[in-house]
């Protein structure tokens, strides 16, 4: 396979997927500073500039933060694709987009296996095969490889 077969699989995996009522980057960096004392409510109504309708369009500025570890099933889902997309174009061992990305793909992170409930059987083969491939791709750093290595054998593998 190569990369252009990959990001077009991801493409049509998570083609339309809008954010819904999912956790947006803006307010996951809010609850990154513990909500700064908002309420639930309040922190639902944040960043109403942010594009939650289309996922191409996200500016890629928007992805570098550093709290993809908030984002809940609906918001990981939205931004999933173009964070996987972003790994392949710009690897940076390091840097917290690219930690955020793999570790968010880990079944054994704090979260387990709950942030992938909403991902459709397609999308879940998308995120398989990036897995599968990325080694391939980008020179991943130690970590970064143990991790991919580690998610890929304990739970993307069955969707390949």
């Amino acid at each position: 396979m190569d990369r252009s077969f990959i990001e077009q699989q991801i493409c049509e995996a998570f083609k339309g997927v809008t954010l819904g009522g999912g956790v947006s980057l803006g307010q996951a960096q809010v609850a990154d500073r513990c909500g700064d004392g908002l309420t639930c409510d309040q922190l639902s109504v944040l960043a109403p500039s942010e594009i939650t309708d289309d996922w191409t369009e996200v500016p890629t500025s928007d992805l570098d933060s550093d709290c993809v570890a908030h984002l809940d099933a609906e918001g990981l889902r939205y931004y999933l694709a173009p964070l996987m997309l972003g790994v392949l174009e710009h690897y940076e061992a390091g840097s917290m987009r690219v930690i955020g990305t793999i570790a968010a793909l880990d079944p054994r992170s704090a979260y387990g296996e709950t942030r992938f409930a909403l991902l459709s059987d397609e999308q879940r083969s998308a995120v398989a095969c990036f897995l599968e491939t990325l080694p391939a791709f980008v020179n991943l750093g130690t970590e970064d490889a143990k991790v991919v290595s580690r998610s890929l054998r304990s739970y993307w593998q069955r969707y390949l």
